[in-house]
């Protein structure tokens, strides 16, 4: 191996590690004030983000931390700009499961009248399927972690898992709160280079499936967002989604601030 081959294998382990491990992080309580042309009135709903990186808004840079690295491009705080919604904690975080994510819901505030839930991608192993499928490339290992997550969506294991998430939200907000679960996008254009590029993005959209359904049985709301981020996947020519680089790991295979931005126009309407 070269010097230079040595140095990015190095990077992108401690990358993929950082996305893996971020999630036990403590939360981000969002600050209070007004916003920006006089807003920031009685009117505005108190709002709580949970879940991963990209709830997060990891890949949008202009970073609150490294730890959880929380956005300022993320879709929360992007939704909080707005007239109609107060950010009142922002407790999603890089690394987060779904076991993670139970941990962020006490810190929900008492009165919060919309949650926005992304999860799901650390349970079936996201920084390990990205890492083997897709940066240091290995077939067995790739193909066994596809293999694995595969399982967990078609077994009901996902669906278990989310809806735990849903039932302990809703019962800390109470009946009248609405939970909004955002789903991922399918991270490649095709067609692509990467192989693995079909199936994970049809596995991504098996996940989807799990957590919509989770969603309509448990008096939440899915936002699907597959359909507008078509067409912008890595390798597009206006891609919403990073690709891998050496240069930038922290955000490779996230959104970026354009995707983010897309993220929080299509949620509007379901957090109205």
């Amino acid at each position: 191996m070269s010097a230079r081959k040595g140095i990015a294998a190095v990077v992108a382990t401690v990358a993929i590690a950082a996305l893996a491990f971020a999630g036990a992080a403590p939360a981000y309580a969002a600050k209070g004030g007004g916003k920006p042309g006089g807003g920031g009135g009685g009117k505005e709903l108190a709002y709580v983000a949970l879940g991963d990186s990209f709830a997060a808004g990891q890949g949008g840079g202009s970073y609150l931390d490294t730890s959880c690295y929380r956005s300022n491009n993320s879709y929360p705080k992007r939704l909080d700009a707005s007239r109609t919604l107060k950010l009142t904690a922002f407790p999603a975080c890089s690394g987060a499961s779904t076991v993670e994510t139970l941990a962020q819901v006490p810190a929900i505030p008492v009165g919060t009248q919309r949650v926005t839930l992304t999860v799901g991608g650390n349970d079936v192993g996201f920084a390990s399927v990205m890492q083997n499928c897709f940066v240091f490339v290995s077939t067995t290992n790739c193909e066994a972690d596809l293999a694995n997550a595969e399982a967990m969506v078609n077994d009901g294991t996902m669906y278990d898992r989310i809806e735990s998430v849903l039932q302990a939200i809703r019962a800390k907000v109470g009946a009248q709160a609405k939970i909004v679960v955002v789903g991922y996008p399918k991270l490649f254009h095709q067609p692509s280079n990467y192989a693995y590029a079909p199936r994970v993005n049809e596995d991504t959209g098996a996940l989807n499936d799990v957590a919509q359904a989770a969603a309509a049985a448990n008096g939440a709301v899915f936002v699907d967002v597959e359909a507008a981020f078509a067409g912008h996947g890595i390798g597009s020519s206006s891609p919403w989604i990073n690709a891998f680089s050496i240069f930038n790991t922290t955000a490779a295979f996230h959104p970026n601030s354009t995707g983010y931005a897309n993220y929080a126009t299509l949620l509007t309407p379901a957090l109205g």
